[in-house]
């Protein structure tokens, strides 16, 4: 198949052909989408059998969260399904967001691969995440490497080790499952996020603040200091409903933080990984 070479920087990769060679009904679009995700799971089975089979899902992957926008491309859930082969039993979820597809089919391996990783951490019943499943541990790259991807130089917060990417090598191996993808030529949803042009949201933001800063400036009120107390957790995990959960939660001031300098400066004896604030620090936010 033919591509072209965009014309515009916000075109998503898939839409840089024309057509697909065989067009999907329109009554084909979801199940279309669908089955090439299972095509492409199933070429991460075929390599490594303790992947498991799943029940792929996709939708919005937008979220949220008060002030925060972000977008999940992917998410695998433990035994979330009741499924009937013979006799009931549970099958995992894998969820692959609409977003994610519009960045290509190398991208959207890359994603699964990442999924598989927590599968497979799953099977072996490992703890390869903690604080709900956002920090990625260690262990959880050991296992990413396993099935190609490449772990991050160092750890970033909330998330730790989870920027693993696909390598060439192993894109070379998918090369059939990621052309696949492209091919397919799959519906996508597509969100200055997901293309990596968040910093069109933060452009967006200083306009509006280019138009106040022209009005005449009126008095301000004092502004209201938020909390003053956050919360830190280390890698220690216990079992919750959901799975692997923080097991040592501790609110701390943001001045006894900054005592143990940039990082806080506290490691727990247990686990013997450093304290990490459970959600981003406010830099606005300052101790009475």
């Amino acid at each position: 198949m033919t591509t072209q070479a965009p014309t515009t920087a916000g075109i998503p990769a898939q839409a840089q052909s024309d057509e697909p060679a065989t067009p999907p009904a329109p009554g084909e679009y979801g199940s279309r989408t669908v089955k090439a995700l299972e095509g492409a799971w199933e070429a991460i089975r075929a390599a490594h059998p303790e992947v498991p089979h799943v029940v792929m899902i996709t939708g919005r992957g937008l979220q949220l969260r008060g002030a925060d926008i972000s977008v999940k491309y992917g998410h695998f859930g433990a035994d979330m399904w009741n499924v009937k082969t013979g006799r009931k039993r549970r099958a995992p979820e894998l969820f692959a967001s609409g977003e994610l597809l519009s960045n290509g089919g190398r991208k959207t391996m890359e994603t699964l691969l990442h999924e598989a990783a927590h599968a497979v951490a799953h099977a072996r019943k490992v703890a390869d995440t903690s604080s709900d499943g956002r920090y990625h541990n260690k262990k959880y790259v050991a296992i990413a490497e396993e099935l190609g991807l490449r772990g991050p130089e160092r750890p970033v917060p909330i998330h730790g080790w989870n920027d693993c990417t696909i390598t060439d090598e192993t894109a070379q191996k998918y090369k059939a499952a990621i052309e696949a993808l492209d091919a397919a030529q799959l519906p996508y949803l597509y969100d200055p996020l997901a293309g990596g042009a968040g910093a069109a949201v933060a452009a967006a933001g200083d306009d509006d603040q280019e138009d106040q800063d022209d009005e005449e400036e009126a008095p301000r009120r004092p502004k209201k200091r938020g909390n003053t107390r956050f919360l830190i957790i280390c890698q220690c995990t216990e079992e919750g409903k959901d799975g692997p959960q923080p097991a040592r939660r501790i609110q701390i001031s943001r001045k006894s933080w900054a005592a143990g300098g940039e990082d806080g400066g506290l490691m727990c004896g247990v686990c013997k990984s450093p304290f990490e604030p459970a959600e981003p620090i406010d830099p606005d936010e300052d101790d009475e």
